[in-house]
């Protein structure tokens, strides 16, 4: 019988597949209770669920303005909150990366402010779903995950292809360790500015 031309997956079967096989191409490893959260998290943004309801006069809520709401809200939407913050930030950082070079924050604050809401949110293990660790294991490794989802949106072609000026500005802002194979690929060894480079 003749091969089907369109192969059916469910957005969450897609993801899995795909972010298997990043993981294994950076050689990232993590439990599969973060994997998991990770592939239900592109899953859920794929059906649009997740996404902060945006503040009056905002087109999108602005992540500190989302972060002093979850601060000032009771524990179990406090909770909830800090987790769509920090969802959003790793989602943006891994898929939209390029785009934060053209709008009045840039990857470093994505960063720290997902990695925040994470951190906060470990601490609040009662109210979760997911245990502490996968909280705890996303902030400290934000920057190695947003790295992994870069490459799944470059492999399903959800991002534009980046300059090598580009790229180079993001290794300068993350010092990620995918941008400078990525960097080194194209001919280029990343360096400081002002390092000299060796005789």
């Amino acid at each position: 019988m003749a091969e089907a031309l369109v192969h059916q997956q469910t957005p969450v079967e897609f993801f899995k597949e795909q972010l298997g096989r990043a993981m294994e191409h950076q050689r990232v490893s993590t439990s599969t209770f973060t994997e998991f959260y990770l592939v239900n998290m592109l899953a859920g943004f794929v059906r649009g669920s997740g996404l902060p309801v945006s503040e009056p006069g905002y087109d999108e809520t602005p992540l500190a303005l989302l972060y002093v709401r979850a601060l000032r809200a009771s524990r179990f939407e406090r909770a909830r909150l800090l987790r769509s913050l920090g969802d959003l930030s790793l989602f943006v950082s891994g898929f939209f990366s390029d785009s934060l070079s053209r709008s009045l924050v840039d990857l470093d604050y994505y960063r720290a402010m997902g990695g925040q809401a994470y951190r906060r949110l470990s601490q609040q293990d009662e109210l979760l779903a997911f245990g502490p660790e996968v909280f705890s294991e996303l902030a400290g490794r934000f920057t190695e995950f947003a790295d992994v989802l870069s490459e799944v949106s470059e492999t399903t072609q959800l991002t534009t292809n980046l300059s090598a000026l580009r790229l180079y500005e993001k290794w300068l802002q993350t010092r990620s360790r995918r941008s400078a194979e990525l960097l080194a690929a194209r001919g280029i060894s990343p360096m400081e500015p002002g390092e000299e480079r060796p005789q």
